[in-house]
């Protein structure tokens, strides 16, 4: 399932919501009213090839206006538009009266759908462009630790996943958002600061 969600505005925000389930099963014959299901949550270490079209967040590498290699709207009236969302692969596993769950969560930047305009160029522009791809790894890191309390069971694994990605999805929009309003897209700089600390403080705490 694919969504695309654009903020019309300068220094536009888009994320794309890209939702992959591949479930296999191994089944042994079990006692299906007395399993357990024991849930594995992570964020997978992705690394990209430097020509493939998609970047994955890495708290230690930032953004280049060279990473933005989308066609700029002319007319649109926003200057740049980071393309990044966040995305997990699922598999389940039944043996005897166990029910494994494992899902990878991993966070990422479309080159391809990312532009700017040929007036964007500022480090502080570039710099409000990566707290938005910054939130949206937060946005995982939230979408993970929902994950680890939610309650599942044999029965509502599949849309219990959904259901929680959603919320997550729905909440960090929601963020994206007030950032951009709050900041009016860069253009209140002292805002701007504010939030460039604040993100760059939650990021810390996942290094």
């Amino acid at each position: 399932m694919l969504l695309a969600f654009l903020y019309s505005a300068p220094n536009v925000f888009c994320m794309i919501k890209k939702l992959s389930l591949f479930l296999s099963f191994i089944i042994i014959g079990c006692s299906s009213y007395s399993q357990k299901v024991l849930v594995n949550v992570f964020m997978e270490d992705r690394v990209a090839k430097p020509a493939n079209d998609t970047i994955y967040h890495d708290v230690k590498k930032r953004l280049t206006w060279g990473d933005f290699k989308g066609v700029p709207d002319t007319k649109h009236f926003g200057g740049a538009v980071t393309a990044s969302g966040y995305a997990f692969d699922a598999d389940i596993k039944m043996e005897g009266k166990i029910i494994y769950l494992n899902i990878g969560v991993y966070v990422f930047f479309t080159k391809s759908q990312s532009w700017k305009k040929s007036s964007i160029n500022s480090d502080y522009h570039l710099l409000h462009e990566q707290v938005h791809f910054d939130i949206t790894r937060l946005g995982a890191e939230n979408f993970i630790k929902e994950l680890v309390n939610s309650k599942f069971t044999k029965d509502n694994y599949n849309q219990l996943l959904d259901s929680v990605f959603d919320k997550s999805y729905a909440e960090n929009i929601a963020l994206q958002d007030q950032y951009d309003r709050e900041t009016q897209h860069s253009i209140n700089r002292q805002v701007q600061l504010k939030w460039n600390d604040k993100i760059a403080a939650e990021i810390k705490k996942i290094q």
